[in-house]
């Protein structure tokens, strides 16, 4: 029986789905990214997939911990020291004048709205922001939650006030605290002032891709065009099932994955989700990026003590919007490519370009999931929620609070206890032709993974957003 040519268009509307299967042969290659084989899976699935950039460089784990409720948690710890606002204007404050002050809620508190908990002691050093004078607190009154008061005793012959002239201490004047600076020698133990300590609880949600091979078509040895030369379809099929598996692990761990709405299924929280809520968000105008705009993220990203490197997702109108005005002014040089794999070589097969200002090394990455035309072959009339978008993740290694040292952002496999150790995303087959008989003459197969994500401080990441004027 000769062979057949099948020669299918490209674009809209995407793949075709074969609710009977197509005939594919399937090994699962992506569990074995090793340094000498790396080379290859670039060629293979080019520079295109975050996940499997983060495959490479070794920024997945598997959990060894398992539950009923598919759940892993990592802790962190809060900041050493603590800081508070005034909530009302105190006036008629004079020099070496000893003041009471309420503290503002939510911004004095560590538990947000509640307001039971505060990182002031009694006889420790407060400085103002405003002038940098310092006060002893003392007679904390923690009676009222979310608005607990103190008395302030300037340690100086100056007034408590904020600036340097007048007699007001303004409200939303910072107050940051230090320990007892002034304990002399006759001092008794004091109040403790430990870092609060945080759990995040995540869940891996379940990814299934499945495909089915007839003997006929097996025995047939169908061919695929897709350009540069006639291959198998088992071969095709390989790097397709591969692709579309690193597609769907990737969207689950940027995304995120609801799962409240549908009942018996355990869904993820996502990277994105969790930088919303936890994290930073600096917006500027769609297609009038300008240098200012990029200050304004170093600041950010500054003030939330972020490290020396960062990989920058973007969709592709953020990147030629930023190709455009920033690389005029900041030329390409000074960088370190030690998050992108050890050189500018590999960083170039991976997809980065990138620049070095205000003490940071930005390499960005043409992010595909952000992008419609690029994935699903459609341009969006609609309205397109990741236009203009870029998410930019710190990279090394962060201590967790507890037990750990881990990337700021992990795909977290969870290994199931019925399946072979180590194994990121698991494959399987049996069939007409295997060792697992079928009655039926088709060959199954079929890949499950468990994936979340584990992002760890996130307010050292941050979302650039470009808005319309």
């Amino acid at each position: 029986m000769p062979s057949s040519i099948v020669r299918g268009a490209t674009g809209q509307p995407g793949p075709v789905a074969y609710p009977s299967g197509i005939t594919t042969g399937i090994f699962n290659e992506l569990n074995f990214v090793i340094p000498d084989y790396i080379s290859g899976i670039i060629d293979k699935y080019g520079n295109s997939s975050y996940a499997l950039v983060k495959e490479i460089l070794g920024a997945s784990v598997v959990e060894e911990t398992n539950t009923q409720t598919n759940t892993y948690s990592h802790f962190e710890a809060g900041r050493p020291f603590g800081s508070g606002l005034v909530s009302a204007n105190v006036t008629g404050v004079t020099a070496g004048a000893t003041i009471s002050i309420t503290f503002k809620s939510t911004q004095s508190y560590n538990d947000g709205a509640a307001g039971t908990q505060s990182p002031f002691l009694n006889n420790q050093t407060i400085k103002i922001r405003s002038n940098g004078r310092k006060a002893r607190l003392q007679n904390i009154n923690r009676t009222v939650a979310g608005a607990f008061t103190a008395d302030l005793v300037p340690m100086g012959n100056y007034a408590l006030i904020t600036g340097t002239t007048g007699t007001t201490l303004n409200a939303l004047e910072g107050l940051e605290t230090f320990g007892n600076q002034l304990a002399g020698e006759a001092s008794d133990s004091q109040g403790t002032q430990q870092k609060k300590m945080y759990r995040y609880d995540n869940t891996a949600t379940v990814l299934r891709a499945s495909t089915k091979s007839s003997d006929l078509a097996g025995m047939n040895k169908t061919q695929i065009d897709f350009g540069g030369g006639n291959f198998y379809e088992p071969a095709l099929a390989i790097k397709t099932m591969n692709e579309n598996m690193l597609m769907n692990i990737e969207d689950a761990v940027i995304e995120g994955v609801p799962s409240s709405n549908i009942s018996g299924t355990v869904g993820t929280v996502g990277v994105l989700v969790d930088v919303a809520a936890r994290g930073s968000e600096v917006d500027y105008v769609a297609q009038q990026f300008a240098v200012g705009d990029f200050q304004n993220l170093t600041n950010v990203l500054d003030a939330n003590g972020g490290p020396r490197e960062y990989h920058f997702l973007q969709d592709l109108i953020q990147r030629q919007d930023i190709n455009n005005l920033l690389f005029g002014i900041y030329k390409n040089g000074a960088i370190s490519y030690g998050s992108v794999g050890g050189n500018a070589e590999l960083a170039v097969s991976y997809g980065f370009s990138g620049f070095s200002t205000d003490t940071f090394d930005f390499h960005f990455f043409r992010y595909k999931g952000f992008t419609a035309q690029a994935v699903f072959g459609y341009v969006p009339t609609q309205g397109d929620y990741r236009a203009n978008f870029g998410l930019a993740v710190p990279q090394g290694m962060v201590q967790d609070a507890k037990n750990a040292t881990r990337p700021y952002m992990q795909f977290v496999y969870q290994q199931n206890p019925d399946i072979t150790a180590g194994q990121r995303i698991y494959s399987w087959d049996l069939g007409y032709t295997k060792a697992t008989k079928t009655t039926i003459a088709e060959n199954k197969y079929e890949q499950i993974c468990y994936v979340g994500s584990r992002t760890i401080a996130a307010e050292q990441f941050a979302i650039l957003k470009g808005i319309q004027s």
